[in-house]
C-alpha cells in the first residue's frame, strides 16, 4: 500500500503494524528480543484489545488471549515480564505515526470551509487504584488519597482521528497544556477550546501563527476599548445591547489581544440551572459576585474569526461542535470498557501508561478508522452512524476486526445495526453540525 491516504475497508487492521514495521522497531527499542519467539510486540497490543471487550482484567486472562492469536500456550507470568518501559516506549512511537496518518475526509461542514484543520482539545479522566496516588494524584478528599489519571487530547473534526495525547494527573489543569497544540499548528486550522485552556499568551502564539481560536470568555479577564483603550465594564455592554453583542475588544491589559467579544442570550431555564451550580459551588474562591452571576444567562464567546467569516449565528454553531469529543470520551469509558482493565495489583506507572497508551492506540488505528467509514457509507445512504453504538458493536465483535476478517461486510454489519435513533423533536450532534441552517 503506497498511498497514506486509507480508509478502514481498504487496510485491515494488521496493515498499520506492518507499515511502520512495529516487530523490528520493538527490538529497536528492546521492547522485543530474539529469545522471545512465542509472541511479538505486536501480539501483546492486539491481545490486550481482545481483553479490553471482555472488560475483566488479569495476566493469566491476557495470556488466554494471546493464545487465541498465536495458538501457543502462554503463561500469565511471561507476559508480566514483557511490560517494562520498553513496550511503553513503543506505545509512545506507535501513537506518534498514528497521528500523522491521513485518512478520508470525516467532517466538513459548510461552518468550517474556511478552515484547514478544526481541532477540538479537551480532557477525560480515568480513576486508578489508590497505590498510584502518589504518580496520578486525585482530588482531595476525606477519604484519604485517590489516583485519578487525566488524558488530554486533541481531536481533527477534519478527519475524524485525535492528532495528540498527553496523560497527566488529575492535579494537572488544563491551562497548563493549553500552549501544547501551538507547535502543530498551521496557517488557517482553528482551535476550538473550552474554558479550561483560557490562557491569554496561548492565544497571542495562535493569532501569531495566523491560526484561529475560539473559546468562551473567562469572567473577570480585562477588557478594554478597541478605540479608546479604556477599560469595558461587561455587564452593562450585555445591558445596552439587550443580551446581543458582537464587537471588537482587547483582552488583557498588558496581552492587549485584538478579538471579536459574542454574548448571546440563553434560554430562561438555562440560566437558572447555571445560576442553581454556582450557589453551590464548594469552591470558596469562585467569583460568585452579583454581576458574575446575572452574566450566566448567557454565554459568552471570544474569537479571532473574522465576521465576514462567521456571524454570530455561526459562532454557537461551530462551538457545539464540542459535544463530538465528549461523546467519543464517553464511548472510550461505556462502550470500549477502558476504565474496566486497570488492575488492583501488580500495578506501576509503567504499565498503567502501557494500558492507556494501548487503548488510545486501538481508538486511533481501528475504532476510529472504522467508524469514519462506516459513517460516510451511512451519509452517502441518508443514514447517521452512531460513534456509541460502533463502538460497543467493535468492542463485541474485536477479533473479527483483529484476525483480518472481511471489513466490507463488517462495514455493512455497522451500517445496519449502529445507525441513531429516529427523532421528531431531537437531532444528534453531527446532524446539527452538517445540516446548513444554524
Amino acid at each position: 500500500m503506497q498511498s497514506n491516504r486509507i480508509q478502514y475497508s481498504d487496510a485491515k487492521v494488521r496493515c498499520f503494524f506492518r507499515r511502520h514495521k512495529t516487530n523490528s522497531l520493538a527490538q529497536k527499542l528492546g521492547a522485543s528480543k530474539r529469545k522471545y519467539r512465542k509472541f511479538s510486540a505486536v501480539d501483546i497490543i492486539l491481545s490486550y484489545w481482545q481483553l479490553l471487550s471482555t472488560g475483566e482484567f488479569s495476566y493469566d486472562k491476557w495470556a488466554i488471549q494471546i493464545g487465541l492469536l498465536t495458538n501457543k500456550a502462554i503463561s500469565g507470568q511471561a507476559l508480566w515480564k514483557r511490560l517494562g518501559k520498553e513496550m511503553t516506549e513503543l506505545l509512545k512511537v506507535l501513537l506518534h505515526k498514528s497521528f500523522q496518518q491521513k485518512y478520508n475526509t470525516f467532517l466538513s461542514p459548510a461552518v468550517f470551509d474556511y478552515f484547514t484543520n478544526v481541532y477540538i482539545q479537551d480532557a477525560t479522566h480515568f480513576s486508578l487504584p489508590r497505590v498510584m496516588s502518589s504518580i496520578f494524584p486525585g482530588s482531595y478528599s476525606r477519604f484519604g488519597e485517590s489516583a485519578t489519571a487525566k488524558i488530554q487530547a486533541i481531536f481533527n473534526i477534519r478527519s475524524g482521528l485525535f492528532a495528540g495525547f498527553n496523560l497527566a494527573s488529575f492535579r494537572d489543569n488544563d491551562q497548563k497544556d493549553s500552549a501544547r497544540i501551538i507547535g502543530q499548528l498551521q496557517e488557517k486550522d482553528l482551535v476550538i477550546r473550552d474554558l479550561g485552556y483560557f490562557v491569554l499568551s496561548a492565544f497571542s502564539k495562535i493569532i501569531r501563527k495566523k491560526a484561529f481560536f475560539l473559546s468562551r470568555f473567562r469572567y473577570g479577564v480585562c477588557l478594554l476599548d478597541i478605540q479608546t483603550g479604556n477599560p469595558l465594564d461587561l455587564h452593562k455592554l450585555v445591558k445596552n445591547k439587550n443580551g446581543a453583542i458582537d464587537m471588537q475588544v482587547k483582552l488583557g491589559k498588558k496581552e492587549g489581544i485584538t478579538c471579536r467579544l459574542i454574548a448571546v442570550a440563553v434560554p430562561q431555564q438555562v440560566a437558572n440551572e447555571r445560576r442553581r451550580k454556582a450557589k453551590n459551588d464548594r469552591n470558596k474562591t469562585a467569583n460568585h459576585k452579583k454581576g458574575y452571576m446575572e452574566l450566566l444567562g448567557y454565554t459568552i464567546f471570544i474569537t479571532n474569526v473574522p465576521d465576514q467569516i462567521w456571524d454570530i449565528e455561526q459562532v454557537v454553531k461551530a462551538y457545539r461542535a464540542r459535544w463530538y469529543i465528549e461523546i467519543l470520551f464517553k464511548s472510550w469509558k461505556s462502550n470500549l470498557k477502558i476504565k474496566n482493565n486497570i488492575p488492583e495489583r501488580y500495578i506501576t506507572p509503567t504499565r498503567a501508561e502501557f494500558f492507556f497508551y494501548a487503548s488510545l492506540l486501538m481508538v486511533n488505528i481501528l475504532v476510529l478508522p472504522v467508524f469514519v467509514d462506516a459513517f460516510n457509507k451511512g451519509l452517502a445512504q441518508g443514514k447517521y452512524i452512531s460513534i456509541l453504538k460502533t463502538c460497543a458493536f467493535i468492542s463485541v465483535n474485536i477479533i473479527l476486526f483483529i484476525q483480518n476478517s472481511d471489513p466490507k461486510s463488517l462495514i455493512k454489519s455497522i451500517l445496519q445495526s449502529c445507525q441513531y435513533e429516529s427523532r421528531r423533536r431531537r437531532i444528534n450532534a453531527i446532524e446539527y453540525l452538517i445540516n446548513t441552517n444554524p
